[in-house]
């Protein structure tokens, strides 16, 4: 029987397409190297991405983590304070690499389902004074994972955007899921960080790709983003191997993750007719909590009670278990997901 892995949108494979393009770009002789500027798919990947996201230009990077503390590093200087949601992955779940990698100074504040508010970050901004960390940037994650994938919309990034350029503060997007969160209001992706100074995309969660983010921004961001990327030993060689599934990527996974919003939702609408399973809010994307507040098992235990019945999760969240969405399962498997999960509630 298929095992239905709900962990997260990474275990996603590349498709056969994804495949075809490095090989026919390994036949055309295309790859060279990276760190040289001479891989053309790297550089047409770039291009693309840049055009996509409204920015100037744009820089291939390892992975999501690596994108983030790429673009905190190209734009503050050690000792900075940087304003962050305390749930945020770039808080929580990257090691504290911003302190140990980048002497950057978290400061963890409270958000609205994840959303800093103007109001929050001006009362969380530091005043000019030598006993305080200077105050240089905030980081607003869209979608943001550990309040249930939930969308930050156009005019919320604007504000945020507004009140932190007044008091000189530079913007970085954690987009890990931007596309998701554009799918989901049916506008371009550009729309969402018209106003930030620098954001992250992944190519290797919902996209289908086997590896890769994208940072992008102005062309003098890029080039220190260039200088940032090789610190952290992620200057690559023939990277087009990676790049021409993200082009892939770019050009056909986008708007297919309807699909996964659309299972997210079915999902949600099973297990709420569970009656000792807590759901959280109904999903916007491809990501949902339940928590088992009435229930005397703890999440770990509940995943591997899962696990022994085809159902991957996440339980390390806790007393909530995440649900991910992704194009490797379908709707049937919504339905077998939720079964598992009141099989499961019946026998605690």
């Amino acid at each position: 029987m298929k095992t239905i892995d709900l962990r997260s949108d990474t275990v996603t494979l590349p498709t056969d397409e994804m495949i075809d393009a490095i090989v026919a770009a390994h036949k055309a002789g295309r790859f060279g190297d990276d760190v040289s500027g001479e891989d053309e798919v790297v550089n047409e990947l770039q291009e693309k991405a840049a055009r996509i996201l409204g920015k100037e230009a744009a820089l291939l990077v390892t992975s999501g983590t690596q994108g983030n503390l790429t673009s905190l590093f190209a734009q503050t200087t050690r000792g900075d304070e940087i304003v962050v949601d305390e749930q945020s992955h770039c808080y929580v779940f990257e090691g504290g690499a911003m302190a140990s990698f980048g002497g950057l100074y978290p400061r963890p504040v409270r958000g609205v389902r994840g959303y800093i508010t103007p109001e929050i970050l001006r009362n969380s901004i530091n005043s000019d004074d030598p006993h305080y960390a200077r105050t240089s940037m905030v980081v607003v994650e869209n979608t943001h994972n550990y309040a249930g994938g939930i969308v930050v919309r156009p005019e919320q990034v604007s504000a945020l955007a507004e009140a932190a350029h007044e008091k000189g503060l530079k913007v970085h997007c954690d987009g890990a899921r931007l596309f998701n969160a554009a799918v989901a209001l049916g506008i371009p992706a550009r729309n969402l960080v018209q106003d930030v100074d620098s954001v992250m995309v992944c190519l290797s969660k919902g996209l289908s790709a086997p590896v890769g983010s994208i940072v992008a921004g102005t062309k003098e961001f890029i080039h220190e983003a260039h200088r940032i990327r090789k610190r952290m030993g992620g200057g690559m060689r023939q990277a087009g191997i990676i790049a021409a599934p993200g082009i892939i990527a770019l050009e056909k996974m986008v708007t297919r993750l309807k699909e996964d919003h659309s299972n997210a939702r079915l999902l949600y609408d099973r297990l709420s007719k569970i009656p000792s399973v807590v759901v959280e809010e109904p999903p916007e994307t491809n990501i949902l909590f339940i928590r088992l507040d009435k229930m005397n098992i703890d999440a770990m235990k509940f995943s591997e009670e899962l696990k022994k019945r085809g159902v991957l999760v996440y339980g390390e969240y806790g007393t909530r278990i995440r649900f991910v969405t992704h194009r490797m399962v379908n709707r049937e498997d919504m339905f077998r997901a939720a079964q598992a999960v009141e099989d499961v509630a019946k026998s605690v």
